[in-house]
């Protein structure tokens, strides 16, 4: 069964978008990228203040083993860095720091030849100037109570100072309490803060990072696409491969190997496959149901790939059509999703699609009768219809008028669990139906338009041989 397994994976051909030409992929973020958000971030900072940006944490899981390290969204924004133990600061106006004059300071891990040989190379200093062209770097060991000078600021701008504040204690290896690199340097901050008695403005610095990542740069929407089309692959594959006697765990791991076999780094959330009554569970996690002729199957899944993740979700018949009462949900749910793509255009308030939504759904349900009127549609349509997607799944972004560059998730549902207060015909029947949409200069871009929505293609597509059966 090894051989089998290994022989698949190695006769596949890689996803064009994973293809490359050297040891590793080449299609990171750029340090000119990080540059330019740095820079950005800093011209629409307050004169006399200071941005204070902290990497993760490294979190324990249990006893001597850690979570997998996922860097501050934030941070890497502005870094790239994906090492803990880190902290930038950003000033509105050059100052010295360490005998270095300049707006932007940097402070990282040292190497460590010990804990290389376990946990993988630490660029160091030298390692971070020379990849990240960030010119004012140093140690963490070299960040003390006098390294800053907060007496000429007016106010601090961070975002994530309270968190690592209150968690700067945490327990290591062998049950040791211990305070790490990144929270030493926090308690530091924060004691200057207190004796300067400067103030911490996380509103103002929320409400630039809003700014910034809510409109997605050419570079980034590139990763976008190509974690859009990593997660299509992945439900397509889903579509080809379910049937009755397979488990929800299983269509998991046909979706999340093609995530992997493309090149995506992590899921972009845990992932969600419900099948009959657990479609109606929103954020249903625990994927462990055995499927029978004549479910559904909602899968909400996706890959994350350099940072930025999709969002998709597609539901399926697990016998490959859908019955009756199904069907009618399903295109009442794929209306509403077409009415709500009519109001993703520039100048449109954010909120409209959801608006355009519901109002299908509201009177799609009435007309089925189940509701009598248009307060109980919230009752099985609870949910909003869209939220920012980037680095975060629930990405920073404006809720005013949309804006070119601005993606988002477009994602109406009908959830109708066992014992509703309608025909049972309609009972178990669970369907959401969502993509992932850029705004552009006219309209906008459906970024995982690959997969099929209609009745007609998902049916077709479920014909179709898959790679696992």
């Amino acid at each position: 069964m090894i051989r089998k397994l290994l022989a698949l994976v190695f006769a596949l051909p890689f996803f064009a978008g994973a293809q490359q030409t050297s040891e590793y992929p080449n299609d990171y973020l750029s340090p000119a990228f990080h540059a330019g958000r740095r820079a950005a971030f800093r011209e629409k900072m307050p004169a006399n203040t200071v941005g204070v940006f902290f990497a993760s944490q490294v979190r324990v899981r249990n006893n001597d083993v850690d979570y997998m390290y996922a860097q501050s969204k934030n941070f890497y924004y502005m870094t790239g860095l994906e090492e803990p133990n880190s902290l930038l600061l950003l000033f509105k106006e050059p100052v010295t720091i360490l005998n270095k004059t300049g707006t932007e300071f940097l402070f990282v891990q040292p190497r460590n030849p010990l804990q290389e040989m376990w946990t993988g190379k630490i660029l160091g200093v030298d390692g971070v100037t020379d990849r990240y062209k960030i010119s004012n770097v140093f140690t963490h060991e070299q960040f003390s109570g006098s390294t800053v000078d907060l007496s000429k600021v007016d106010s601090v701008l961070t975002g994530m100072y309270n968190e690592q504040i209150l968690s700067k204690f945490y327990p290591r290896r062998r049950g040791a309490l211990v305070m790490d690199p990144l929270s030493r340097m926090a308690t530091l901050v924060d004691s200057a803060i207190v004796s300067n008695r400067k103030t911490v403005n996380a509103g103002v610095f929320n409400s630039i990072m809003q700014q910034l990542r809510g409109i997605k740069q050419p570079e980034e929407i590139a990763l976008l696409q190509k974690a859009a089309d990593m997660s299509v692959q992945g439900h397509n594959e889903v579509m080809k491969s379910a049937r009755p006697g397979m488990t929800e765990y299983q269509a998991q791991a046909v979706m999340e190997y093609m995530f992997k076999k493309n090149g995506s780094e992590y899921v972009g959330y845990p992932s969600i496959n419900g099948s009959a009554a657990n479609a109606c569970i929103l954020h249903y996690i625990t994927n462990q149901r055995l499927m029978k002729a004549g479910d559904l199957l909602l899968s909400d899944c996706a890959a994350e790939y350099h940072g930025y993740t999709a969002d998709v979700t597609r539901t399926i018949p697990v016998s490959g059509k859908f019955t009756p009462a199904q069907k009618l949900i399903y295109e009442l749910v794929l209306e509403s999703q077409d009415s709500a793509f009519e109001k993703c255009k520039p100048g449109i308030l954010y909120t409209e699609p959801h608006a355009a939504a519901l109002r299908v759904i509201t009177r799609g349900l009435t007309k089925l009768g189940i509701i009598s009127n248009a307060a109980e549609a919230r009752t099985y349509f609870p949910h909003g219809t869209s939220h920012h997607l980037g680095l975060d799944v629930h990405d920073m972004g404006s809720r005013g008028p949309l804006e070119e560059g601005a993606v988002f998730t477009v994602e109406p549902g009908i959830y109708i669990p066992p014992g509703s207060k309608c025909d049972p015909k309609w009972w178990g029947i669970g369907v959401r139906i969502e993509d992932d949409i850029l705004i552009t200069k006219t309209g906008y871009r459906n970024l995982s338009a690959g997969s099929p929505r209609t009745v007609a293609e998902v049916e077709k597509m479920a014909k179709q041989k898959s790679i696992f059966k």
